[in-house]
């Protein structure tokens, strides 16, 4: 898909015209998902009307559009919005498949035939020994914490979590104090999804490696590609992995998981099946080499879907701008935090420094559940928020809003939210105090 095929830099009427939604609803709830722009509901329109058919199996015209489509999807959402190598990058479902995916290779060595045809099991990505740790840190969600205690369990591991500032900030010190030669693996978010910290990862990988240069860290950016710009290589995790309906306006049902190029090599595939070897026989088989990626995608894969989240690339990355959504996310929500700041009666969470908040603002009622709030704001004013644990219980019951308040309640903004409907959130919440 050639980028320059598409208009741009677009403004924020013109993504509200794409979203039809805008116009129903004041519409903050895109932390937990982003309604999908018509371009890339006409993408993947497109496939099911004009092209509809499987990928590297036909030969005929359709058949190699749509595995051209689905490559330069690939292709666009390596590059755009994790700046990686294209073989580099995995489609998945969503970010819990991700944690899936690495969670397996961790515990499962390769298997293949090597070079002089035998068949057999490589080199383990780790290899576990009794009382060596894994560290996560008290702000991650369920998805980035139930598939680390399962994996320990199973390597007889044991899982740790770093605590967190106070205003909710992951700070390389506190790795670091947590690390010594034991610890063989680390996950933790980019952004939080509870309080819209960002995070300095890179910092933090980097206290970390130089402990222990073998360590493998996974880093969870639901909250991250597309909602800002983002260098996996830069960064230097081995596995970084986001859901496309979160943050590049795709649609749901997609993701993507980088994995080194290095590190991939060595991963077992979750699944097998066709499309992921080059031969097999009763008693063996032989991965691809030509494409490692596609070692990942057994059987007919979500071709729609893909080539949607391709096209939610390019729409975010060259035709808004990553770093223009990441500044108009900021702003908006420092305009609320500005708003509900000194107000009695209510609690704002999270860091109130611009360089630690991305477009994410949490927030309780004194005496309300959290779930009150958010039921009146849309009854009474139209607006859509999120309410709850936001999958992150063991971070509210630290918080000591579990069981208060039922967790809090959140408003996640993007690029086509308006200053008025920040001021207008800000002035319901007023009133219900």
């Amino acid at each position: 898909m050639e980028a320059n095929k598409f208009p741009g830099p677009l403004t924020v009427e013109d993504v509200r015209k794409d979203i039809p939604l805008t116009s129903k609803y004041i519409y903050a709830d895109n932390g937990a998902t982003t309604p999908v722009p018509i371009p890339v509901v006409d993408a993947i329109k497109g496939y099911f009307v004009d092209y509809c058919s499987n990928v590297e199996r036909g030969a005929y015209a359709i058949a190699a559009r749509a595995s051209e489509e689905w490559d330069q999807a690939r292709e666009d959402v390596a590059h755009l919005l994790m700046k990686c190598k294209t073989d580099e990058m995995i489609f998945t479902r969503n970010l819990t498949e991700c944690s899936g995916i690495v969670a397996h290779s961790l515990q499962e060595p390769i298997l293949d035939m090597d070079a002089n045809g035998n068949f057999g099991a490589g080199d383990p990505l780790v290899d576990w020994k009794p009382g060596d740790r894994i560290l996560i840190s008290d702000m991650e969600h369920h998805s980035n914490i139930m598939p680390w205690i399962r994996l320990a369990h199973r390597v007889s591991a044991k899982v740790e979590a770093v605590e967190s500032s106070e205003i909710g900030l992951l700070t390389p010190e506190a790795f670091a104090e947590k690390m010594d030669k034991n610890v063989r693996f680390a996950a933790f978010q980019h952004v939080s999804n509870a309080l819209g910290t960002i995070h300095p990862v890179k910092d933090i990988i980097k206290v970390m490696k130089e402990v222990n240069p073998d360590l493998l860290v996974y880093v969870d950016g639901s909250q991250g590609p597309g909602h800002m710009p983002v260098d996996v290589r830069d960064i230097n995790a081995d596995f970084y992995g986001f859901s496309g309906h979160k943050g590049c306006l795709g649609p749901q049902g997609s993701g993507g998981l980088f994995i080194k190029e290095e590190v991939m090599s060595k991963t077992d595939p979750l699944l097998l099946g066709g499309g992921t070897m080059m031969d097999v026989t009763y008693s063996n088989y032989k991965l691809r080499t030509d494409s490692i990626s596609k070692r990942f995608a057994a059987g007919t894969p979500s071709i729609a879907i893909d080539i949607g989240l391709g096209r939610a690339a390019v729409y975010s990355a060259k035709q808004i701008g990553l770093e223009r959504i990441e500044e108009r996310e900021k702003m908006l929500s420092n305009l609320l935090v500005e708003q509900l700041d000194g107000v009695e009666g209510l609690e704002v969470y999270g860091p109130r420094a611009d360089e630690h908040r991305g477009g994410v603002v949490t927030f309780n009622v004194e005496g309300w559940n959290s779930m009150d709030v958010a039921l009146l704001l849309e009854e009474e004013h139209n607006i859509l928020t999120r309410s709850g644990t936001h999958c992150c219980i063991p971070l509210m019951r630290k918080m000591g809003v579990h069981d208060k308040y039922g967790g809090n309640v959140r408003a996640s903004f993007h690029f086509f939210n308006t200053e008025e409907e920040v001021k207008t959130i800000a002035d319901a919440l007023k009133e219900m105090v």
